[in-house]
């Protein structure tokens, strides 16, 4: 190779990542990035290309495992080492299945970082750039429903609060309602930095920056808001909202777009870049109607059927509507049901969701199945090579 190899470090711990950049200054070694599991990882490694994979394999192993089958994808011709505090043989069986050349006992001293290094990259054969592979980014969800006051913001924060607690994963919520966004309220944080800078800025903005700009709620789920005034959205551009959400993407492993009760530019933005839609509807007649409305629209426009999933929300108890009803007057099959339960106002008001608020409560269990049914949980236990797939799903990319 004429150059030294430029290297990728995979840790967890942000600490230790500054740490083994220092073990690396006497070997001449370029650290190109450095991250956490996760989408991000693929991601940068599409991005900046590495030659080196260095990768710790600590809990959550799954998720550690995961994320180098997802960057070996990416980068087939560039070894991975790996370090753990585990020397269990069922985890070196994984780390091996993986792709791993070579697996380190943690804490290890810098001659065996070194010599491990120099001995897979003498072996190492890069290829030239192979055939282009689809774009390593997480899913996009887009919350949305035709009429303002049916729950769509609590939805949101909840599911994004359950997937970020039952999944490791990280979570970004966008709050895109141009005239009442309540993310921020509902979350009981106060962020300075809003939707609509970071899409003004989307054309120069780097991970860094982007990332200073976000809050992170005590749930782990980050946030970026709504800007407090309805005339701040007037510089917004729609092609902006969808670049930003992409590039977000490519930094979270689920990205929740909240969405105002109204169609406009912004929202049309919101379900093309989606991977999903949660198609939010109410039992009162005139939410029925306008969801009808809406789903004639995106059916004459073309809109893919199957990233519409209706989501039926029950906010009392009054209503004898069913399902059936619905789908009836709808043609669409529901997706999932939320029940009435008097915990949820009670969490709102708290500001807290309730799947931390109430987490026993009907609504909660309700919303955590809502979650696991976004996210694949609830399916049968899949091979760990299908990471990759959850993360581009098939056709959902522009």
């Amino acid at each position: 190779m004429g150059r030294n190899p430029l290297v990728m470090i995979i840790d967890e711990d942000p600490i230790f990542r500054q740490e083994l950049q220092g073990m690396l200054t006497p070997a001449r070694l370029a650290v190109v990035a450095d991250c956490g599991y996760g989408v991000e990882a693929a991601s940068l490694a599409e991005e900046l290309k590495p030659d080196l994979i260095l990768a710790s394999i600590e809990e959550p192993v799954a998720r550690a495992i995961q994320t180098i089958e997802a960057v070996r994808g990416i980068r087939p011709g560039a070894p991975v080492i790996a370090y753990s505090s585990s020397t269990e043989l069922h985890l070196v069986r994984q780390a091996m299945h993986a792709g791993v050349r070579d697996l380190l006992a943690h804490p290890f001293k810098v001659g065996e970082l070194l010599t491990a290094i120099e001995a897979v990259m003498r072996s190492a054969s890069l290829p030239g750039e192979a055939a282009p592979q689809p774009q390593a980014a997480g899913t996009i969800l887009t919350v949305f429903g035709a009429k303002g006051g049916i729950g769509k913001t609590t939805i949101t924060t909840n599911i994004a609060t359950a997937i970020a607690r039952d999944t490791d994963s990280s979570v970004l919520v966008m709050d895109l309602d141009t005239r009442f966004g309540d993310v921020a309220i509902m979350l009981d944080i106060d962020p300075a930095v809003t939707v609509a800078e970071m899409a003004g800025q989307v054309a120069t903005l780097d991970r860094a920056s982007f990332k200073a700009a976000l809050v992170e709620h005590e749930s782990g789920v980050f946030v970026l808001p709504s800007p407090k005034h309805p005339n701040d959205w007037r510089q917004v551009q729609a092609d902006d909202i969808k670049e930003l959400a992409r590039f977000a993407s490519r930094m979270f492993d689920y990205v929740i777009l909240d969405t105002p009760g109204a169609f406009n530019d912004v929202v049309g933005a919101a379900l093309e870049v989606a991977t999903q839609v949660l198609v939010v509807t109410s039992v009162d007649m005139a939410s029925i109607k306008d969801t009808s409305f809406i789903l004639d629209v995106l059916e004459s426009e073309g809109f893919p059927d199957d990233r519409l999933f209706l989501t039926v929300n029950h906010p009392n108890g009054a209503n004898t509507i069913r399902a059936a009803d619905i789908e009836r007057v709808l043609r669409k099959k529901v997706f999932w049901e939320i029940p009435h339960d008097a915990q949820m106002t009670m969490a709102t008001q708290i500001g807290l969701p309730v799947v931390l608020a109430r987490p026993k409560s009907r609504a909660a269990s309700n919303l955590a199945g809502l979650a696991g049914k976004i996210t694949g949980r609830d399916a049968p236990a899949r091979e760990s090579k299908g990471f990759l797939r959850r993360l581009i799903p098939a056709g959902s990319r522009n």
